[in-house]
């Protein structure tokens, strides 16, 4: 029989084991407090209670840092739960690795991770057979089945994966999370190549991920370490033009991707990273990077197609060929080849455009590398902290005045006191996104970027979510704001005063 406690708080807090999945862990303290068949709501209803779990979220996703797990790296608390079955026998408890799709060996024992356990309700398909409770299964019942890789995927995955899953065990969070973006970072760029790859997508079914990603590693002897520097090695590597047009699309899909949800592989320079493939593919095959020449183009030897500058910059092809109109990109050469009209470009006026389209951002990229919503954006371009450029009819902002808002608020700031109850976050809901109150906001906007006010800096955090000013900038916003309230007043009554003067 079910036991229910009216505050909602539970009676006994079991300590959470390192490393323990967040979804398992509440149902282990609702059975702790002598619920013997948990259902959702108990663990939604402990959730906010204790510390460990009020940063979570329904869906399941591990909590190892504040940043967002990309979508596809994990899976939902309802998907069926793998394990490492040595793991498990030392320790019954679910580890939150274990919810990384693209982990499937355990490092620490080389062992596949199994699919059979299930958390009952939680789990779909938990009635379902030769399918075992977490808190019945015996130790036969995890071993029955297990396997281990083959020396090639084992030397592949402990490549990847020992690396971050020792950091885990040894509780290095940080360290564990910095290694795990450019873990999945490189995961995803190899899952491209396999998937698109003719020699592997006839692959039986049945063979593990695992199994095909080091066969495509072995094959084409890809040499990978974990790192920015090695993703950058594993880039160089790549000299075929069909990989290298698989990984240049994926690392254009996740630019846009990051757009418009920001992940923890903002961390990374993706544009540059991509940057550096093409340059890199210039280099190598300095033949075949120029566009298909047709006869009677001499004049364009040496220059690149529309379509490869394009990819170079990384700019769409309407914002390119408004520059090239309005003579911002010079030495543009067209060529007639039947009813078709090429355009090849220089290769030093693409430089210069690139360099160019580095140098600025988009609305979405300043709200993601500067970690502020759309309201946050929204004051900061009314307070012309922000400068646009309309190119095209779209509007950009320089990424050096991103620089200079960070460094001034970093010369202003003060550290972050151990007390402080009345610190409001700098671009806070005390300023409205509409209203007669606004401008007076904007105004102690303005004005604590110019150091009235004290800012506060929460180290902890990144981007503006980091500074805080106190109640004196709010008791200013308040005065400026009954200023101005009086001044339309006298106005209104003044304005609806009768003459006296006659003409």
């Amino acid at each position: 029989m079910n036991t229910y406690f009216n505050s909602g708080l539970p009676l006994c807090r079991p300590k959470m084991l390192p490393d323990e999945w967040v979804e398992t862990y509440l149902f282990r303290v609702a059975r702790a407090n002598g619920i013997r068949h948990p259902r959702l709501s108990d663990a939604e209803r402990f959730r906010p209670t204790l510390p460990a779990t009020a940063s979570s979220k329904p869906d399941g996703y591990p909590i190892w840092s504040a940043m967002t797990l990309p979508r596809w790296s994990v899976v939902t608390r309802v998907n069926k739960i793998r394990y490492c079955p040595a793991c498990m026998t030392q320790s019954r408890y679910i580890r939150s690795r274990w919810r990384l799709t693209v982990f499937d060996v355990c490092t620490i024992h080389h062992i596949r991770l199994k699919d059979d356990l299930v958390e009952p309700v939680m789990t779909r398909g938990y009635r379902q057979e030769n399918r075992y409770f977490v808190t019945e299964v015996t130790d036969e019942q995890l071993w029955a089945g297990a396997v281990c890789p083959m020396p090639s995927e084992r030397r592949h995955v402990d490549r990847l994966w020992s690396g971050f899953e020792r950091l885990i065990v040894e509780n290095d969070t940080l360290g564990a999370f910095k290694q795990l973006t450019c873990i999945l970072f490189l995961e995803a760029l190899l899952d491209a190549l396999a998937s698109t790859t003719s020699e592997f997508e006839s692959s039986p079914v049945g063979i593990p991920r695992s199994t095909n990603l080091a066969e495509l590693v072995a094959r084409y002897e890809f040499s990978l370490s974990v790192g920015l520097d090695g993703i950058r090695n594993f880039l160089d590597q790549i000299t075929l033009a069909s990989h290298r047009d698989v990984v240049l699309a994926r690392l254009r899909r996740m630019s846009l991707e990051e757009a418009r949800r920001p992940t923890f592989f903002s961390n990374l320079p993706i544009a540059a990273l991509r940057r550096r493939l093409l340059v890199g593919a210039q280099e190598n095959t300095p033949g075949s990077n120029y566009g298909p020449l047709h006869p009677g183009q001499a004049q364009t030897s040496g220059h690149l197609s529309f379509e490869r500058a394009t990819s170079l910059i990384g700019c769409q092809r309407r914002l390119l060929r408004h520059l090239i109109d309005n003579k911002v990109c010079q030495g543009a050469s067209v060529v007639q080849y039947g009813s078709r009209r090429n355009t090849y470009l220089p290769p030093d006026a693409v430089q210069a455009c690139t360099e160019w389209y580095a140098s600025i951002a988009t609305p979405e990229q300043v709200m993601n590398e500067l970690g502020i919503d759309r309201n946050g954006f929204r004051a900061l371009f009314s307070a012309r902290l922000l400068r646009p450029i309309a190119v095209d009819m779209q509007r950009f902002f320089k990424r050096s005045d991103l620089t200079d808002i960070c460094r001034r608020l970093q010369d202003l700031s003060r550290p972050f006191p151990a007390n402080a109850p009345n610190l409001h976050p700098l671009l806070g809901e005390w300023i409205p996104s509409s209203g007669p109150y606004r401008p007076a906001s904007l105004e102690v906007l303005r004005e604590a970027f110019s150091g009235k006010f004290p800012i506060f800096r929460q180290m902890e955090s990144s981007g503006l979510s980091a500074y805080f000013v106190d109640y004196t900038a709010l008791e200013r916003a308040r005065r400026l704001r009954k200023v101005e309230v009086a001044r339309h007043r006298h106005q209104k009554y003044s304005s609806n005063q009768p003459s006296l003067l006659l003409e």
